[in-house]
C-alpha cells in the first residue's frame, strides 16, 4: 500500500485568489491548494468547526463528500477542526509511486491543514481508500501545534526527531514512537528533508519485520501513519513485531477513540493487504 503524504507548506504572502475561510485568508485557488503538473485539483470545501462546509474551489463532488463522510465516522468532531480546507484532485503522474492523498499546513504556525483526497483512487479501492483517509489524518494530529515546534529550522538543534518542518516535542507522539521504534540507528538513516518513497525504506524492511510494507519504513512518520491506519480498521497482524506496534498504539490516550468509532459504525475489521517485511 503506497500512501504519499506531505506536510510541506503551501502559504503564500499575497492571496490574489484568496477566500474567508474559518482560519482567516486562505488560497482556494488551483495554485494556492497545491496544483503542479501531477495534481490537478478539483474541488475544495472549506471546513468550519469541524464540518464540511462550502465549496471554495470548483464545485460539489459527491465522491469528496464521501471521503469526508467517512473521515467523520472515525474522527472527533472537535479534531477534525484542525483541518480548513478538504480538497480533491486528479492525479497524472509518469511515476510508478501513485499519490493517494497528502496533508500540509496552511498557515505558517501549524494551526490549520488542509487534506486532499486522490478522487480516482479513492473510487477504485473502498479497501485501500478506508486506509488511506485514516493514515492522512494521522499525519494531522501528529503534527498540530502542541506536538511540534516550527520555530526549529536546523536538525542540530532538535534533541528529538526533525523533520523538515520542525522539531517534535519530547512528549509528541511522534518523539515517543521515534524513541520506542527507530533506536539502534535507524533514525540516522533518515533524510528528513527527502519525501519518502517505497524504494526508500525497501531495505529496512527487507530488515526489520515490525514495518507494515516498504513505505512504512521509508520514515517515523510514515510508519506511523500506516500502522494507525491498520490499527483504526482491525487488520490482523501478520507479525509479533507489527502487534508490538498496534498494541503501543493502543495505550496510548485518545487514540483507540478513532478505533472505536469505527467498530461502532461497523466499519471493518479490513484486509491486512500490506507487504510482509521481514
Amino acid at each position: 500500500m503506497l500512501v504519499v503524504a506531505s506536510c510541506a507548506s503551501v502559504v503564500e504572502d499575497d492571496f490574489s485568489n484568496a477566500a474567508e475561510g474559518p482560519a482567516g485568508d486562505v488560497d482556494c485557488s488551483a495554485e494556492g491548494l497545491g496544483a503542479d503538473d501531477e495534481f490537478d485539483f478539483v474541488t475544495a470545501y472549506f471546513v468550519v468547526d469541524g464540518q464540511l462546509g462550502e465549496t471554495c474551489f470548483g464545485s460539489d463532488n459527491d465522491t469528496l463528500v464521501a471521503a469526508w463522510d467517512e473521515l467523520a465516522i472515525i474522527t472527533p468532531q472537535d479534531q477534525l477542526a484542525d483541518l480548513a480546507l478538504f480538497a480533491g484532485f486528479t492525479s497524472d503522474s509518469s511515476s510508478d509511486e501513485e499519490t493517494l492523498a497528502f496533508v500540509n499546513v496552511v498557515d505558517d504556525d501549524g494551526l490549520d491543514f488542509q487534506m486532499s483526497i486522490n478522487l480516482e483512487s479513492y473510487v477504485a479501492d473502498a479497501n485501500e481508500a478506508s486506509l488511506t483517509i485514516a493514515h492522512e489524518f494521522a499525519h494531522v494530529f501528529t503534527s498540530i501545534e502542541s506536538q511540534i515546534d516550527r520555530t526549529v529550522f536546523d536538525a542540530e538543534d532538535c534533541d528529538t526527531y526533525y523533520n523538515g518542518e520542525g522539531c517534535f516535542d519530547e512528549d509528541s507522539i511522534m518523539a515517543q514512537w521515534v524513541s520506542v521504534f527507530w533506536g539502534d540507528g535507524l533514525i540516522e538513516e533518515i533524510d528528513p528533508n527527502e519525501e519518502p518513497t517505497n524504494a526508500d525504506g525497501e531495505d529496512r524492511c527487507d530488515r526489520d519485520a515490525s514495518f507494515l510494507g516498504p513505505y512504512a519504513a521509508s520514515n517515523p512518520e510514515e510508519d506511523f501513519a500506516e500502522t494507525f491506519s491498520a490499527y483504526v480498521f482491525q487488520l490482523d497482524a501478520k507479525t509479533d513485531a507489527q502487534q508490538a506496534k498496534l498494541d503501543w498504539i493502543d495505550d496510548q490516550a485518545g487514540l483507540a477513540e478513532f478505533r472505536e468509532r469505527a467498530m461502532a459504525a461497523g466499519v471493518g475489521p479490513l484486509v491486512n493487504n500490506f507487504e510482509v517485511c521481514g
